[in-house]
């Protein structure tokens, strides 16, 4: 086997690329053991995005965005609890999408959906809704078509699904009103009904309101909350937390105003309490790391609309740039950051690290990744019923194809 050292890219670069001991006081005091659950060798895929899925027979699903089989655009696959991967289907570009991205959601039945950022409609190829059934037929839901409707954006993070009552809600990064990122679009919330049918159900103008949502968080009165990546059509803004209610009625909760308090919320909010949201800003927050743009995590308390910075990465031998919403496991909190990490002049940025996070601020990395053992990981964990989590490393391991790991505990 060979490994394969990762080097600084960003997320906006990943696909293009791809294409051509906890210590006490955080959860446990237990020992922590690191391990690659399975590397991808190419042809079974490549680039494994975050945010697995498990059921309860203990297997987990997820999707890479590429493979080495032509014509290479990402696959669905399976890995039982011993870490052997089947591939569940091979994308092809076509009416069925290509290059899936963000989580799956799994209903009763067994299904699986998900999103993709090309392919779909033959005008637009601006992505789509699948449905993945138990039998390798993959059902097209809905093709993203631009202009009012969704699109989403090749290389930009990508906005995961959430199944309720019996309907897909998400969000689109591109699309809806124009005047954002060119004529691309500011961004939509979306459902698809179980008959495909789909509601634009609000369009970001990118102004107060926002643009470039993020992942969906659903409350039990039937509200969703939200991220946009910025406030305002300029770029590089600073980004805002908004809530759409059950009429489809939109407010800007929060405006981060950027500096030590972070900009550029991205990925879905975590509950930490009834009015309590914890996030992560992509930039802002401790300016002292290497990209000079390494990001917060953060508590957003619903009653007083005041946000409250839990940590600033950037620091040596931190994270930098968090890279997927946090992991809730009974109060205290788990993520992964892009970058940072272990240095060296190979990657003097780092690839990457997991970390544990509780509510008063304390933080404490898990395991520092170095390439061999997988870089960039992204997306949220996900635990399995011993209490051991897993998450993807998009780079790094076997050919630097990524790889799943897992965090014994």
């Amino acid at each position: 086997m060979t490994y394969h050292f990762c080097s600084r890219r960003t997320l906006g670069l990943l696909l293009p690329v791809l294409l051509a001991t906890i210590s006490a006081g955080i959860v446990t005091s237990h020992a922590q053991t690191f391990s690659v659950f399975h590397a991808f060798s190419g042809l079974d895929g490549s680039g494994p995005n975050g945010e697995l899925i498990r059921d309860s027979a203990g297997n987990l699903y997820g999707t890479t965005q590429t493979s080495s089989v032509a014509p290479g655009l990402g696959v669905v696959f399976k890995l039982d609890s011993s870490g052997n991967e089947t591939v569940l289907y091979r994308f092809t570009g076509k009416s069925d999408g290509g290059l899936p991205f963000g989580n799956l959601v799994r209903d009763k039945h067994g299904n699986l959906y998900g999103m993709t950022q090309y392919g779909g409609d033959p005008v637009c190829q601006c992505g789509t809704v699948f449905k993945l059934r138990p039998n390798g037929v993959l059902r097209t839901m809905h093709a993203f078509r631009g202009g009012t409707d969704g699109m989403n954006g090749i290389g930009q993070p990508g906005a995961g699904l959430r199944l309720l009552r019996g309907s897909l809600y998400g969000a689109t990064y591109f699309g809806g009103t124009p005047g954002c990122d060119g004529n691309l679009g500011c961004g939509t919330i979306f459902k698809i009904s179980a008959g495909g049918g789909e509601t634009v159900l609000y369009r970001f103008s990118g102004g107060a309101d926002g643009s470039f949502p993020q992942e969906l968080l659903p409350d039990t009165a039937g509200n969703l909350y939200g991220v946009t990546a910025s406030s305002y059509s300029q770029a590089f803004s600073n980004g805002s937390v908004f809530k759409l209610d059950s009429t489809n009625n939109l407010t800007v909760v929060y405006t981060f105003p950027g500096g030590s308090e972070g900009s550029s919320p991205r990925w879905r909010l975590t509950r930490a309490g009834t009015d309590l949201l914890i996030g992560a800003t992509l930039y802002g927050g401790d300016f002292s790391c290497g990209t000079g743009l390494c990001g917060v995590a953060y508590t957003l308390d619903l009653n007083t609309d005041i946000e409250t910075v839990l940590h600033s990465f950037g620091s040596p031998g931190d994270g930098a740039e968090p890279s997927g919403p946090l992991l809730n496991v009974s109060g205290d909190f788990f993520g992964t950051t892009w970058f940072g990490g272990v240095t060296n002049d190979a990657y003097p940025f780092g690839c990457g690290v997991v970390y544990g996070l509780k509510i008063d601020g304390n933080y404490k990395v898990l395991h520092r990744f170095s390439g061999g053992d997988g870089a960039a990981p992204n997306g949220v964990l996900v635990q399995d019923s011993d209490g051991n989590l897993y998450g993807a490393a998009a780079l790094g391991g076997n050919n630097n194809n990524g790889l799943i790991f897992k965090i014994t505990r």
